[in-house]
């Protein structure tokens, strides 16, 4: 099993000489994505709106108290 520095090296490899730093991260997302058992990527998992409120709360509590 390859590291996490192979495995971004073996992007940088892949990616044309005169890529971005958007380029590099976009692959850098894909390659970090959920997997299936068999190697396909996961549908993105739905958060509740209710969730995603009250997250959204906690994490601008926890900002107010920097």
């Amino acid at each position: 099993m390859s590291t996490v520095k192979d495995q971004v090296r073996a992007l940088l490899d892949r990616l044309p000489d005169d890529c971005s730093f958007a380029d590099v991260q976009r692959g850098i997302a894909v390659m970090m994505w959920p997997k299936s058992a068999d190697g396909s990527l996961e549908p993105p998992r739905r958060v509740d709106p209710e969730e995603v409120k009250r997250r959204l709360r906690e994490w601008m509590k926890s900002e107010g108290e920097k």
